[in-house]
Order: C-alpha cells, then sequence, then structure tokens
C-alpha cells in the first residue's frame, strides 16, 4: 500500500490522476484499491515532434557522423550539432531527419524541445508532460523535474534541444553569484539541471554558438555544420524547384551557387522563389548581381512548413537574433562585425579588424556637426586598440561562426566572413531608424583602410596588397558617410601601387572613381580632379587604348596650362604623357618634338638628376630607337642607367624598363650576345609585370635572330600566354606577339592559336 502511495505522489502529483480523477485525500475507510498502469503502457514510446518529416531533405555526410557519434547503446550519449546561423536548413533538418530515423524504432520515445530560451525550453515541456500523462497542475521546477525523471526512466529516448543559441540559461560562462560571493540573492537555477541524462538515452544539441563544444557536450562530440558541397547545394536546388538543372542551365547554376555562398537556406529560399514564380535560373541571378534588387530577393520569406511560423526565414534577417546576442555579450564584437560589413570578406587581417575598434571611439563627420546618438556603443573603459579586448570579440565572433580564421603564420592571423552575413548586417544598417549606424560603421571602415594602406613604396608594397580590396570596397561604400574626398585620396594610393605593378585592367575601375568623386566635389578644374584625370588617360594608354588615352591628355594639358600654367611640373607631365601617346601611335616627329621640349624644361627646372629628367631622356631615347637611330638611343640609355639605380634603385620598374629598352637597341644593332645577357637579368627580375613581358617578347626575338628557332618559339608562347593573362588577349603587345607565333609558325592559323592557349589559360 505504500509502494502504492508513493507511486500515485510521484507520478500523478498531489491532486489528479492521469484519468482526469480527483484523488480523494481525506480519511478512508476500506480497503484502497488502486489501478497501476501495466509496465508495457508505462514505457509505451512517445513522440512529440512539431514538424512533418522534410521528404526533400539532402543526404549529406553529417547524417554518418551522427551514427558514429550517436551509435545503438545502453548508455546515456549526446552530440551537437553547430554552425553558422541560417544554416537552419542545415542544423535543424538534419536534426528533424535524425529525429524520424530514430521514430523507426517502435520502443524509442523522441521528444522535441525549442531551447531558444526558458520561455520556448518551458512550454515544449509541458506539451511533453501532457503527453506523458503527467499531472495538469505542475508547474515550473517541478514540471521541468518531473519531465526530465519520466524521460530518463524510459527504455529507449531521444531528445531535441534545438535552437540552444543563448548557452548562458544552460550555465554556459556563467559566474557563481549569490550566497557564494556572500550576497543574499539566489542564482537562478540552470536549465541543464533538467536536461535528462538517464541509461538508453540521447540528447542532441543545435546551437549557432560553437562554445557548446566542450561546455554541454564532449569537445570531439560537436559536429560543424558548415555550408554544403556545390553537390549537395546542386540537389537541394533542384529538390526545391521539383525539376533537374538542364544542360543549359548548368552553369549559371552554379554561378547562383557561388553567389549563395552554398548556404543551404539562400539556395532554398532561391530555388522555392523560382519554382513559384516560374522564374528561369538566368532571370534570377541577373536581378541577384544588382544590389537592390539582390536586397529585395533575399528578403523574401517562403512559407516552410518544417520551421515555426513567427520565426523569419528570410536570408536577411536570419541572424538578427544572433546579432542582438552579441550586442548584449560584447559590444567591441557588436561594433567590429558591423564596420566588417564595409570592406572584403575574404582575408580579413586581425590588424584591420583592431583598427576598426580603435577606429569607434572616435566621432565620426555627422556625430560632429548634428550631435547625433547612435545604437553603437562605445567603449567606457579601455582602449579600443587593446589587442587582448579584440582578440576576445574576435573569438566571440567566431563562435558565432560569423568569422572564419584563415591559416597563417602570423601572429594572429587573418579572418573570413559569411559574405551573405556581410549583405545581411549592409541590409539591416539600410534600414530607415538605422541609417545613423550606417553613416558610423561606413566611415569607420573607410578611416581603417585609409590608416592602414601605406603609400606606393617598394618596401611597403607586401601591405598594399595585403589591405587592397579592403581599400577598394571601403571606397566604394564612402558615399554613406559622405566620404567621397578621403576615399579619392584612398583610392589614387590604390591606383599608384597598381600602377607600379602594370595591373592596368585592375587600375581602370580605380581611376574612374576617383575621378568621378573629385569632379563632383571639386570640379573639373581643380588639380587633384585633372590628375585623376591624367591617372585614367595613363591608363588607357597603357591598355593600347591610345585614341581614348590621347583625347583626354589633349584635355588634361590644356587645363594644366589654363590653370597652373606652362612651366608647371604637372603641365610639363601632361606634354611628356601626350607625346608617349604619340609616339605609340606613330607620329614620331610629333613625339619627338614634345619630348625635346620637355627634357630642356626639366633640365632648366628640376636638374640633370630628378627623376622625371632622367624619365625624359629615357622617353627620347625610344622615339630615336623607333626611328632607327639607334646610337643616340644608345648614348641615352646609358646615361639614364647610370643615375637610375641611384635614384630610384635596380629593382624599379623605370630602372627595368630602360635596362630592356637597352637590349632592345643591343639587339637592333647586330650585338646579339650583349642584348641577351641583360634580357635574361630582366626577365629574372619581375615575371609577371606588363614591362617584363616585352623583355621576353624581345628575348624571343633575339634567340630567333640568333637561330635558337625552338628556344625563341617556346618563350614567345609563353610571353603570349601571360600576356593574355595580364594584359588581356586584345592589348596590342598580346596582339603583336600573336602576330609573331603566327609568322614563325606559318602552318598554323591565328584563331588555331589563340584557341590552343585559350585552353592552357582558361580565360
Amino acid at each position: 500500500m505504500a509502494r502504492a502511495g508513493q507511486y500515485v505522489e510521484q507520478h500523478f502529483g498531489n491532486g489528479k490522476a492521469s484519468h482526469g480523477g480527483f484523488l480523494f485525500q481525506g480519511n478512508v475507510s476500506g480497503p484502497l484499491h488502486i489501478h497501476l498502469e501495466t509496465r508495457e503502457k508505462q514505457h509505451a514510446a512517445q513522440r512529440v515532434i512539431p514538424f512533418p518529416r522534410n521528404e526533400d531533405v539532402v543526404d549529406r555526410d553529417i547524417f554518418a557522423m551522427l551514427d558514429r557519434l550517436l551509435p545503438p547503446s545502453p548508455d546515456y550519449q549526446s552530440a551537437a550539432l553547430w554552425g553558422l546561423g541560417g544554416s537552419g536548413k542545415s542544423k535543424t533538418q538534419i536534426a528533424l531527419e535524425y529525429a524520424y530515423r530514430r521514430s523507426r524504432d517502435p520502443a524509442c520515445s523522441v521528444f522535441w524541445v525549442h531551447a531558444d530560451n526558458e520561455t520556448t525550453f518551458t512550454q515544449d515541456y509541458k506539451v511533453i508532460a501532457k503527453r506523458l500523462g503527467l499531472a495538469d497542475g505542475l508547474d515550473g521546477p517541478e514540471l521541468l523535474t518531473a519531465v526530465r525523471e519520466r524521460i530518463e526512466a524510459g527504455q529507449c529516448w531521444l531528445l531535441i534541444l534545438d535552437n540552444a543559441d543563448n548557452l548562458a540559461v544552460f550555465g554556459v560562462g556563467r559566474t557563481r553569484s549569490g550566497r557564494d560571493q556572500g550576497h543574499d540573492t539566489e542564482e537562478k537555477q540552470s536549465l541543464y539541471d533538467f536536461v535528462p541524462r538517464g541509461p538508453a538515452g540521447t540528447v542532441l544539441w543545435t546551437s549557432r554558438d560553437k562554445r557548446i563544444s566542450g561546455s554541454l557536450v564532449g569537445g570531439r562530440r560537436a559536429i560543424n555544420v558548415a555550408s554544403m558541397a556545390e553537390g549537395e547545394a546542386r540537389i537541394l536546388l533542384e529538390t526545391v524547384m521539383c525539376r533537374e538543372i538542364a544542360e543549359d542551365e548548368f552553369r549559371n547554376a552554379t554561378a547562383l551557387l557561388a553567389e549563395l555562398d552554398l548556404l543551404p537556406l539562400a539556395v532554398s529560399q532561391a530555388a522555392a522563389y523560382m519554382e513559384r514564380t516560374a522564374t528561369p535560373i538566368s532571370e534570377y541571378l541577373s536581378k541577384l548581381r544588382r544590389r537592390r534588387k539582390r536586397w529585395q530577393l533575399l528578403s523574401e520569406t517562403e512559407f516552410d512548413r518544417h520551421r515555426r511560423h513567427y520565426v523569419s526565414n528570410s536570408v536577411m534577417q536570419t541572424w538578427n537574433i544572433s546579432i542582438e546576442h552579441i550586442r548584449q555579450e560584447n559590444h567591441i564584437a557588436y561594433n567590429i562585425l558591423h564596420s566588417l560589413a564595409f570592406v572584403d570578406s575574404q582575408n580579413i587581417p586581425f590588424e584591420l579588424v583592431a583598427k576598426a575598434a580603435e577606429m569607434i571611439a572616435r566621432p565620426t563627420r555627422y556625430e560632429k556637426t548634428a550631435s547625433a546618438k547612435s545604437v553603437h556603443i562605445r567603449d567606457q573603459d579601455g582602449d579600443r586598440g587593446d589587442n587582448d579586448k579584440v582578440q576576445a570579440a574576435a573569438v566571440l565572433l567566431q563562435h558565432f561562426s560569423f568569422l572564419r580564421p584563415r591559416t597563417s603564420g602570423e601572429r594572429y592571423g587573418a579572418y573570413e566572413m559569411h559574405k551573405l552575413v556581410q549583405e545581411a548586417t549592409q541590409y539591416s544598417l539600410s534600414q530607415e531608424d538605422r541609417r545613423t549606424d550606417q553613416w558610423h560603421f561606413s566611415e569607420v571602415a573607410l578611416r581603417a583602410a585609409i590608416s592602414l594602406f601605406p603609400e606606393s613604396r617598394r618596401e611597403l608594397w607586401g601591405e598594399c596588397e595585403r589591405y587592397l580590396r579592403h581599400a577598394q570596397l571601403a571606397a566604394e561604400w564612402s558615399g554613406l558617410c559622405e566620404g567621397e574626398a578621403e576615399a579619392a585620396v584612398l583610392l589614387t594610393r590604390v591606383s599608384d601601387y597598381l600602377y607600379d605593378h602594370g595591373r592596368w585592367r585592375e587600375k581602370e575601375p580605380v581611376d574612374q572613381k576617383a575621378y568621378e568623386y573629385r569632379r563632383k566635389l571639386l570640379g573639373k578644374k581643380h588639380p587633384e580632379t585633372i590628375r585623376s584625370m591624367a591617372s585614367l588617360a595613363t591608363t588607357y594608354h597603357d591598355q593600347g587604348r591610345f585614341g581614348e588615352a590621347e583625347k583626354i591628355k589633349v584635355e588634361v594639358l590644356a587645363l594644366r596650362c589654363d590653370v597652373l600654367g606652362n612651366k608647371h611640373p604637372d603641365t610639363i607631365r601632361s606634354k611628356a604623357e601626350l607625346a608617349a601617346t604619340y609616339h605609340n601611335q606613330g607620329r614620331y616627329e610629333e613625339a619627338e618634338k614634345i619630348k625635346m621640349e620637355v627634357l630642356a624644361l626639366r633640365r632648366d627646372i628640376l636638374g640633370d638628376k630628378h627623376p622625371d629628367t632622367i624619365r625624359s631622356t629615357a622617353d627620347l631615347a625610344a622615339t630615336y630607337h623607333t626611328q632607327g637611330r639607334y646610337e643616340e638611343a644608345e648614348k641615352n640609355y646609358v646615361e639614364v642607367l647610370a643615375l637610375w639605380p641611384d635614384v630610384l634603385g635596380d629593382k624599379h620598374p623605370d630602372t627595368i624598363r630602360s635596362t630592356a629598352d637597352l637590349a632592345a637597341t643591343y639587339h637592333n644593332q647586330g650585338r646579339y650576345e650583349e642584348a641577351e645577357k641583360i634580357k635574361v637579368e630582366v626577365l629574372a627580375l619581375r615575371r609577371d609585370h606588363p614591362d617584363t613581358l616585352q623583355a621576353m617578347h624581345d628575348l624571343a626575338v633575339t634567340w630567333n635572330s640568333q637561330q635558337r628557332r625552338p628556344e625563341a618559339l617556346a618563350m614567345m608562347q609563353d610571353c603570349f600566354q601571360l600576356q593574355c593573362k595580364v594584359l588581356g588577349q586584345a592589348h596590342p603587345s598580346a596582339q603583336r606577339s600573336l602576330r609573331t607565333l603566327n609568322l614563325w609558325r606559318p602552318g598554323k592559323k591565328i584563331s588555331r592559336i589563340i584557341r590552343m592557349f585559350g585552353r592552357k589559360l582558361r580565360i
């Protein structure tokens, strides 16, 4: 009789039995008869799964990993799926499929709990309590304890704890308080105390926070659910579109998956939209590549029966919860995340992260002029540039997969950021009520890039390359903070660096943007605007677009004569650059006349050893060479090469160029051995620079003149391939090399050679 009373009290509470009848609690006369459930009924398998099975789930390798971590066992075991928020189509759907696979065992109970917070956790425990027939009067810790104990008593069970993103409610990261610290307040009980851990049981967690590994589950029992492999993403695309990708759509489909960074949620949303609206892949891809339309598409919400109806499945909003959690936990991390939205998503050096943190502490122009208050939070208790604080913030962003570390030998290394996370952050800042923050964070990114991108000097080229893309993108976003003037200065540095490396195709949009900013802000006649015009003309010239270059150079020369005067160094430089274009157009007499005038002016104003004077001497030598006046050309080149190494260094592009030109002069004088020796030296200095590609061409010609046809042919083929890669197939230098190849191999058509090299280069 005592056992019966204990059973009633433990499993039915003090007021009601599972049948709904009240238990009499007064004095009882006569025998008491209590009907006990059979053991089979008491332990009958129960299923509480809130979503239907997803018949379209993509079978990923992670299922096999789960099977290895959670094999059939009489012991308790646990594991976790963690990864970037927004891969819910991965973590949650993998857990859902795993739940249904475990349901195949008729003896296995399966329960699902939304572990977002204490409210959702308790609500789902109430649902489970009802299914298990626990007393209706239970609430609070008593309810949670009763559910835990009943689940633990089962013969076989699985509990899914989904979206456990706030690990603090499970005790992770909490500091001891209350009585332990001498206070009277009592610490709130951790929800982890109510997670069952009985024999023959399995707990599977899903979370956005990497810290679940090593805390709620063992360090080796957590699986990182990253973006899908391309093949998996393609299967998902086809599955949701309800059709296979046609052969003529394959290239666009691959490009679409790349645009979406293989993120399952984004792929699924795109496919659902295309299926619902009968939009071809090519059209969707085209829209996606237009920023405003892209944001509109990515903010779409599609119905999904496999998720809670009140939770947005918009790609642009899916990270809001995680970002808000970061804001509450670490304001430096929150500010860094928003600042990095306006630089490149790849290869983000730690120094850029630290510089952004430092710049956040400084008021923006908007705040100075409007005394505006924004949502970003300032650090009141320390230096934003403190590497330890910044490192801790970066680690937190890694825990939520917002940053991914790159392999690096440096102390702090570099990171990558998911492209769609960047765009979602940009999108959230673009909303009307957040424009002040948008101004602030875009200005922080611009200031950080300006601070880190150095002037183009040889010893700093490594730093220039490191911050190149970040500088370009920060400048591109400068309109959000009215920072176009500063952006133009930054872009000028970028242009100088690209010039020094002969990267003309990359340099063109940089020059165009700098000119656009300066013309808008300063006017067409401002010296800095004219400078940007001249830089763009130089780019056209070096691309072989001599007609376009001439048109701009004539305009630049006229403006500088008007604004600066005929003898200003910039005006003289414009004359020299126009002469160079005339030279390349075959207008040698006009070129020679201007070059002699420029040389005389520079000797008079700047002196014989000024770099511009030396450059003019070399330019005049080039015209002499082209006119067949080799002795005069040689004399000038020898004079130039006696000065360049001391002025610029022996590895400067201008030094290398003059060395190559002297070698070409020796070649045309029939001095092949001297020419060859110099050309080999030039070639070894900088193989991929356009000027060195010219040296490759010249060396091949020299070898051909020495009857070394096989070597010459191989060198010219290599030269043409590199010219196509660096300059583009349409560049005059590439076309000249191709014509030479055609002459040396008359049996081959030009188109055939193009096809052959195109396959090698994949251009």
